[in-house]
């Protein structure tokens, strides 16, 4: 796919410079302003001018590893070591640790995209993979005027382990505040959805990134991070159609006392990245803050007013100036208050709602995933009781000790709903235990074992089509539970989605054989 736009560097690199002008400086100032297609050009007259000089070895490191080529970076990487050339010394980029952690990884192509994923289990997330990459081109691409010149390699790594290995953030950041994903190096990197216990919106997660790249490609990387992250946040659900404020429940639920206490979270503070911030609560307030004011401009303007904003940002002008007078503001100020007018008029959840724990790779009990109960062991007593008479058959005083184990004075417990919702179903009361567990859906949709108590009730209630919706959202977060995967067969058979029924069956003997009957793979 073109590139709607050429940065300086990279039109004089088109129109035909000399392989004699072509110059290492020339080559990383590409790679700064996003443009990959470029700096692939230069890395190539550079090699063809001089092959063996220090200069084309440095680009082509870069160039390597913006194209996901790790081994063949860590070669020259070695190369230019044996030399004495000290490369840490001019960049930070994770050669190495990056060849460690796709080792064994498999890459896949779809239509304009790459995507690198382990075997066994993981096998089951490349078909949504590239559904959700290519999708997100072309919606986005679409959007913003323009896309990335290069195919886009997506690496999922199978656990946070490897993920934080390869981005070159510190651990402490990731387990703080739960980042798991990245637009970086003209590429993407998530987490598989195993590295949290409970799974995440991973698929989201990868649109949110790919927004990134596009809006760093669009504005020759010149985006402030409020704004990239305002785009990528407000915009991360478009690829499937969803439109609305694109922040959860509990983002509202922060916004909205935020707005009363005017207490927000100071752009200066995550000026360089949302990872850095002082926990999950403080990120997910700062993420809330920055998408509704892009869902702001948006409303003001229209979608249509998005390429003209960001081609103004990569001719210099900042996105404070761009943003606020495509919304019809004098200033950044104005725009600010205007913001926080509208703001009054959106109908945001009041309600408390707990953030979630960052449980990452498996650490931890299924208490540690739940808000209410990993901070509170003598709640957690009670609930373990709940568990041993629920496991013995006996659903009724399991639930007396469930509701012993909440706190009014709290936000509710996402495993106590899911809890006490199984527990009436049991006791053969499907509309109370809609009704549980449809509360505890609304205000955590990423806690998976809602939506499995969700999908259960339905299907007991014979709602088939309204079951399928709950226990295909389930899959998009945790796509590696067996009975998810039974149930989608099931329900897809039923509605008389054979195409649809085979896949989930296919998914499920996969789980069932630890992985070994994956299949075979396109790679490269």
């Amino acid at each position: 796919m073109k590139n709607w736009y050429a940065s300086s560097l990279g039109a004089l690199v088109l129109l035909g410079v000399s392989a004699q002008a072509a110059s290492l400086g020339e080559g990383v100032a590409c790679l700064s302003a996003g443009d990959l297609p470029c700096a692939q050009q230069v890395r190539d007259q550079l090699n063809e001018a001089r092959p063996a000089s220090t200069d084309a070895q440095k680009l082509n490191l870069r160039v390597l590893f913006r194209e996901g080529r790790y081994d063949e970076a860590v070669e020259v990487l070695d190369a230019l070591e044996g030399q004495g050339i000290d490369i840490e010394s001019e960049d930070r980029n994770p050669y190495r640790p990056t060849a460690t952690a796709v080792a064994g990884m498999e890459l896949v192509e779809g239509d304009g995209v790459w995507i690198r994923r382990a075997g066994g289990l993981e096998v089951i997330l490349e078909e949504d993979a590239l559904a959700v990459m290519q999708a997100s081109r072309q919606t986005y691409d679409s959007l913003f005027g323009g896309g990335p010149g290069h195919d886009v390699l997506l690496d999922i790594f199978p656990t946070a382990r490897r993920f934080i290995l390869a981005s070159g953030l510190p651990p402490e950041a990731v387990r703080t505040t739960g980042v798991i994903a990245l637009s970086k190096w003209n590429r993407l990197l998530v987490s598989s959805p195993r590295s949290k216990g409970r799974g995440y919106g991973w698929k989201d997660t990868v649109a949110h990134e790919y927004i990134h790249l596009v809006v760093s490609v669009r504005t020759a990387d010149r985006a402030p991070v409020w704004l990239q992250e305002g785009l990528a946040k407000h915009l991360e659900a478009r690829w499937r159609g969803e439109h609305g404020l694109g922040i959860s429940t509990h983002q509202q639920s922060l916004l909205a006392k935020a707005v009363h206490t005017e207490e927000f979270v100071p752009f200066e503070k995550f000026k360089h990245s949302m990872a850095y911030l002082d926990s999950g609560q403080e990120a997910a307030l700062a993420f809330a803050q920055v998408a509704t004011m892009v869902a702001y401009l948006l409303e003001q303007a229209g979608d249509e007013v998005l390429p003209s904003v960001l081609s103004r940002i990569r001719d210099g002008v900042t996105a404070e100036q761009a943003v606020s007078e495509a919304a019809g503001h004098t200033d950044f100020a104005d725009f600010r208050q205007g913001w926080l007018t509208w703001l009054g008029t959106q109908p945001l959840i009041q309600e408390e709602i707990a953030s979630l724990p960052v449980v990452l790779d498996g650490s931890g009990s299924e208490y540690a995933d739940d808000p209410l109960l990993a901070a509170r062991a003598d709640l957690a007593r009670f609930a373990r009781l709940g568990d041993l008479l629920r496991g013995a058959g006996r659903p009724k005083a399991a639930l007396v000790e469930y509701r012993k184990a909440q706190d009014p004075e709290a936000p509710p417990s996402p495993l106590l709903m899911a809890r006490e919702s199984a527990c009436l179903l049991e006791l053969e009361q499907p509309s109370e235990a809609l009704k549980v567990v449809k509360e505890g859906v609304q205000m955590y949709p990423e806690f998976t074992l809602l939506q499995v108590v969700h999908g259960r009730v339905l299907d007991s209630l014979g709602q088939t089509q309204a079951a399928v919706q709950a226990w295909q959202a389930a899959h998009d977060l945790n796509p590696f539970d067996p009975e998810v995967q039974t149930a989608l067969s099931s329900g897809w058979t039923e509605l008389g989605d054979a195409e649809r029924a085979e896949q989930h069956r296919r998914y499920g003997r996969i789980l069932q054989t630890g992985g070994s009957l994956a299949g075979e793979s396109e790679t490269r």
